[in-house]
């Protein structure tokens, strides 16, 4: 039993790192080959629908909270990532909201138990964006909005 749990983190650990160097190598080529007034747009353009985000609630409620506090002062273990407050702000910012969206789908939750889709992925990317108080608009994040820019969000 404890080796299946070693290959399962083992695993998940290799995921994520080759989850993030494709992220990081993608968005370099994107970034070099379109200047940035060519992109699509930031989060403070209203990427996501109220609906979309009050949607996701539940989920990330169920499968994400526990590790994911959206302030420092949240955080229940020294291994928590919050999304939100200085940390997530200093690691996501200028980089587009596809490399989250990807980051969940192939990554989260890190302990197995569950399976994100890209749909699902990006419903869970709205309820991060809301509740770090990025203004709504009229049509819900996709696969081609997703290519926003993250920004700190305009108060």
């Amino acid at each position: 039993m404890v080796s299946r749990i070693r290959i399962l983190i083992t695993g998940s650990f290799v995921v994520w790192i080759s989850a993030v160097a494709f992220s990081a190598v993608a968005n370099d080529r994107v970034s070099s080959a379109f200047p940035r007034w060519q992109q699509k747009g930031t989060t403070n353009d209203g990427v996501y629908t109220k609906a979309q985000a009050d949607g996701a609630k539940k989920q990330f409620d169920k499968i994400c909270a526990d590790c994911h506090p959206f302030t420092v002062a949240g955080k229940k273990k020294p291994k928590d990532l919050p999304l939100g407050d200085e940390p997530f702000f200093e690691s996501w910012s200028g980089r587009p909201l596809s490399e989250m969206v990807t980051l969940i789908a192939l990554t989260m939750p890190n302990d197995g138990s569950a399976v994100v889709s890209d749909a699902e992925a990006l419903d869970l990317v709205a309820y991060i964006l809301q509740q770090n108080g990025y203004p709504t608009g009229s049509n819900p994040l996709t696969k081609e909005t997703a290519a926003a820019v993250i920004e700190r969000p305009k108060k």
